[in-house]
């Protein structure tokens, strides 16, 4: 099976080559005499395929700028293309028009990198030798959009106000961080920009001012409903790059450098009526820039708003992220028959596609290497983009020995979230509960509109303490999953792991690998707040004592006066001795009978009451006074004004848990 697939990509790239007026035998060239630049030849790298635990596939390529072997694993010719090479098309005759200087270097990198040959009718050349991406993503033939004047600032349109809620000045979109304090950066620009002084201006306008996004015809807010959109897309893209450590976000940073890129979400067209780059496409960027010196020379990524598209959000998102993956050094991702990959389209299991293919209208779309049936372009996206950007670490560990506690809330409602970075890499959590029911469910990224939009797909694992399996979930046709199990009381390990579903690899793909299975999830359900039922929750005794039973709660483990129940109950710590609930202060009139001040530290999360008692030994005792009962944690002090009779006053308070 895999000597017919190595056969098959040869065949087809000897047919693709030979289109070009070059004659390629046995993986070299019979060149025609000509004048045009032609580099030395080099020895050819082997064809040799090794074993892969991919199902039905060959070896993948993980870094497409290390080696000639691209697009289907075999070694076409060890020979540097020429200018004949090329077919005819937008990308040779702007090849054309450089200097033979600049062709070699070209030619250089389309023969160090064949796979870009594949994508060749979306490639075009600057002036200056550098290559970039024309993208239709899929999207047929645009609509061109007429330019808009600016309402007048005393129309209704530019009054702030829509139907649909509360407009904002383009200037004020929603601030959106995923990473905040990460020293890479990828802005999504809504509000327009000023482009100028780039590589798009070289060979073209000197200067655009583009336009912001907008969908109901006034350019000067953002409406209730613009909103939404942005704070959708941010989210689609935050998702798709939440594996890396990088700040997908809409806030312009202060300063720019290498790390930083800009993803410039826009109408085709400027306020003055030019065509701007993505003029006819879907989105424009230039290839392997980001982390270069110059990298702001070829900023920003156009990226087409899609204003008439009912699933615009979706189709933005995708288009941003697609964008960015070129300037991270990412090519499209097809089949011998076209040059973008659309996904399978089966409501069962799963519908997919690949982010740098067109999976525009897929349930899932993640990133690939070429992992389904009739992939073209093996490249390792993620060992791409993690070189560049890099994995965060790991938030929690793969082991029960590793296992964090699971967050829980003092209810006993599970709040936990976390992500999942590299494939196949599993988040497991520790935690105890009482006998009876369980109910876990651990959720990915769902966008609130249009596909699905996340990339993670879970199956959930419950183990008991002795390491056995005892509840799993993995449905087919969905990507959360949950666990349903009446258990005995003890401890337990729950199972976040990415997998995939189907055989993409068959010639009927369906599907996917667990390879793109990342990003974001929420686990929720309810176990026991209180494992060992002494009153004080698991989280507590975790935090100070190291597990669920190992605080008694009768005991004053710090010698304060407190035991560990009370410090618990009055927020205080139960292993700092310094650390206890106690008035601080108690002011007496000096002359009189009120008024008297009492003064305490108080707790978040904390309700406090005062009482009175005028001596210590006849009945009622200590009575709440109107007015000091339940007091906020906000309010630090009580002041009595009743008109106490007696020489002696006594006050106490006391503290219960605001639940």
């Amino acid at each position: 099976m895999r000597y017919w697939k190595i056969t098959t990509g040869l065949l087809l790239l000897i047919v693709v080559l030979a289109a070009t007026t070059s004659v390629f035998v046995g993986g070299l060239s019979e060149e025609p005499q000509t004048n045009e630049p032609v580099l030395p030849i080099s020895e050819a790298p082997s064809s040799e395929v090794s074993s892969s635990t991919e199902p039905e596939s060959l070896q993948l390529i993980e870094n497409h700028k290390d080696s000639g072997l691209q697009g289907n694993g075999n070694s076409i010719s060890a020979q540097t293309l020429k200018l004949a090479d090329i077919p005819e098309g937008e990308f040779k005759t702007g090849l054309i028009k450089l200097s033979e200087e600049l062709q070699v270097g070209v030619l250089e990198k389309l023969s160090e990198n064949r796979q870009l040959l594949s994508d060749i009718n979306s490639l075009r050349v600057d002036p200056g030798g550098a290559i970039y991406y024309v993208c239709s993503l899929g999207v047929g033939s645009i609509p061109q959009v007429e330019v808009m004047e600016s309402p007048d600032e005393s129309s209704p349109e530019a009054t702030g106000m829509e139907e649909a809620g509360i407009a904002v000045s383009i200037a004020s979109p929603p601030i959106l961080h995923s990473r905040p304090g990460a020293t890479k950066v990828l802005v999504l620009d809504f509000n327009g920009h000023v482009v100028s002084g780039t590589a798009w201006n070289v060979d073209d306008e000197a200067s655009w001012d583009c336009r912001p996004y907008d969908t109901d015809g006034n350019e000067l807010t953002f409406s209730d409903s613009e909103q939404d959109d942005i704070i959708e897309i941010w989210e689609r893209v935050a998702e798709d790059y939440a594996p890396f450590d990088v700040d997908v976000t809409t806030e312009e940073p202060f300063t720019w450098n290498q790390y930083k890129g800009r993803v410039l979400i826009t109408p085709n067209v400027d306020k003055d009526g030019k065509h701007c780059p993505h003029y006819g496409a879907g989105g424009v960027a230039y290839l392997d820039c980001f982390g270069e010196g110059d990298y702001a020379y070829y900023s920003p990524a156009w990226v087409l708003d899609y204003d008439e598209s009912s699933a615009r959000a979706s189709l933005v998102a995708e288009a941003a992220s697609h964008e960015f993956g070129h300037n991270l050094s990412l090519y499209h991702d097809g089949t011998s028959s076209e040059e973008y990959y659309g996904g399978h389209e089966d409501d069962e299991p799963i519908s997919w596609g690949p982010i740098m293919g067109t999976g525009y209208h897929q349930d899932v779309s993640q990133w690939c290497k070429g992992n389904y049936y009739g992939a073209n372009n093996l490249e390792n996206d993620l060992s791409i983009i993690s070189g560049k950007l890099s994995y965060r670490v790991d938030d929690y560990g793969d082991t029960n020995a590793s296992a964090a506690s699971l967050s829980t809330l003092p209810s006993g409602d599970v709040n936990q979230t976390g992500i999942i970075e590299q494939t196949d890499d599993p988040d497991v959590f520790y935690f105890m509960t009482l006998e009876g029911s369980l109910n876990i469910a651990a959720s990915t990224y769902r966008a609130g509109s249009g596909t699905w939009g996340g990339n993670l797909d879970i199956l959930l694992e419950l183990y008991d303490s002795g390491g056995a399996l005892i509840a799993t979930n993995n449905p087919l046709s969905e990507v959360n999953a949950s666990v349903s199990v009446s258990v005995p009381a003890g401890l337990y390990y729950l199972h976040v792991k990415p997998v995939g579903v189907g055989n993409p690899m068959a010639s009927m793909p369906t599907g996917y690998t667990s390879y793109g299975s990342l990003g974001q999830y929420w686990i929720t359900g309810t176990v026991s707040a209180d494992a060992d039922g002494d009153g004080i929750p698991n989280g507590w005794e975790i935090l100070y004592f190291g597990g669920f039973t190992n605080a008694v709660a009768t005991v004053d483990s710090d010698g304060d006066g407190a035991d560990n129940l009370t410090e618990y109950i009055s927020g205080y710590s139960p292993i700092d001795s310094n650390s206890v609930f106690e008035v601080t202060s108690f002011e007496a009139p000096p002359s009189g009978n009120s008024p008297f001040i009492l003064t305490w530290n108080p707790v978040e999360g904390r309700l406090y009451s005062a009482s009175y008692d005028n001596d210590l030994i006849i009945p009622p005792g200590f009575e709440g006074i109107p007015g000091a009962i339940d007091l906020p944690h906000t309010q630090n002090s009580y002041t009595d004004t009743v008109e106490r009779v007696g020489t002696e006053h006594f006050y106490h308070v006391d503290v219960r848990l605001d639940q």
